[in-house]
């Protein structure tokens, strides 16, 4: 279903990349079971980070591989920071609907990258790519976004979808009326193909659980 470029499999070839397409997103939700499923997972999140220090979680697993890859960009790899609002700050997930909450708790749990986005948005072929030039596109904010030279990004043939740097678009972004998404993990060098299925995997466990009628239609990893 997705293309991986020459570029990629030259610049990055230890790369790695998961989608997931999941139907029925806009099936009433059950408000509850996600708040359960959140303060649940947040309070083992924390559990497992009684005493943190930035400089030992950046030296774990996976937590170390993103880091590198955003140094290039002399960037901070902003999962890092949601996960410190987390521990430090006393801070939850943000409200934003059960599809795009579940996929910032599944980026919690794992600390992979994601980018969600409407299925029905996207026009014809998919392509991870690697940026060669400063391509534009709206970003999620609606405001106007550059790619990042040599930043990885997924595209159709209208346009940018998301970047690891740069985010997600505006046009293909998971809004209420919804109804089928498209999850895009993106698994830097030193990400291991398990580990990427094993995200997506608790991620279709979340809306499973809180979307009734929900159907995971597929799951590849690249």
């Amino acid at each position: 279903m997705i293309t991986i470029s020459p570029s990629v499999k030259s610049i990055f070839p230890q790369a790695r990349f998961g989608a997931m397409i999941v139907s029925g997103v806009g099936q009433l939700a059950d408000r509850s079971i996600m708040d359960a499923l959140i303060a649940n997972e947040l309070n083992q999140l924390k559990a497992s980070y009684p005493d943190y220090e930035r400089k030992n979680a950046l030296a774990s697993d996976p937590l170390c591989h993103y880091a590198a890859y955003y140094k290039h960009f002399k960037k901070s790899y902003h999962v890092l920071g949601q996960l410190e609002s987390i521990l430090l700050r006393g801070k939850s997930i943000p409200p934003a609907g059960v599809p795009v909450e579940a996929m910032f708790l599944a980026e919690l749990k794992s600390q992979l990258l994601s980018a969600g986005h409407d299925l029905d948005m996207i026009q014809g072929r998919l392509t991870a790519d690697v940026a060669t030039e400063p391509l534009a596109y709206r970003s999620i904010s609606g405001k106007d976004q550059q790619l990042a030279l040599n930043d990885l990004f997924l595209s159709d043939e209208a346009g940018v979808l998301s970047s690891i740097i740069g985010g997600p678009d505006y046009r293909t972004r998971i809004i209420d009326t919804t109804r089928n998404c498209l999850y895009f993990v993106y698994g830097v060098e030193g990400v291991t193909s398990q580990r990427v299925e094993t995200h997506l995997e608790t991620l279709a466990s979340y809306l499973s659980k809180a979307i009734n009628g929900v159907q995971i239609n597929s799951i590849d990893i690249y």
